[in-house]
């Protein structure tokens, strides 16, 4: 950013761009891309996905009515945002999920990691004899 001049010009040339992108009020930037300098780190990438991950899962069980223990497998995919503990922990833990839940993160296998994470939830409910439920999250970050 320093090449691009000081601080109140920088704005101004981000205003600019941000005006003549035509975005609008429900376009969504990330909070680490807001401030001047951003703030690109592990810490505010876990927030970002969490913010996402938690909002999409909390409108899925309030909308279709589940209880989270009754889901028995978890797949979780990112093709490019592989933290440690993986995205799939976090989503276990923070929804209190069974302890014997079958519980996969898929991560570094691109753009195809989505299309992947549903073909073995398709695998994984066609083995299993019981009636279980399987949540399937795909991201980005």
């Amino acid at each position: 950013w320093s090449s691009v001049g000081d601080e109140s010009s920088s704005l101004d040339f981000l205003h600019k761009i941000l005006h003549r992108s035509g975005l609008g009020e429900e376009t969504y930037i990330p909070e680490a891309l807001q401030c001047f300098p951003q703030r690109q780190n592990l810490k505010g990438a876990r927030e970002e996905t969490e913010q996402v991950i938690f909002g999409a899962i909390d409108n899925l069980f309030k909308n279709v009515k589940v209880n989270p223990r009754e889901i028995g497998i978890l797949i979780v995919n990112s093709s490019t945002f592989n933290p440690t503990p993986s995205l799939s922990a976090m989503v276990v833990n923070k929804y209190k999920l069974r302890s014997n839940i079958k519980s996969f993160n898929l991560g570094g296998m691109g753009c195809s990691a989505g299309v992947i994470a549903i073909d073995l939830a398709k695998d994984l409910l066609q083995q299993r004899r019981s009636n279980t439920l399987a949540l399937v999250v795909s991201t980005e970050n």
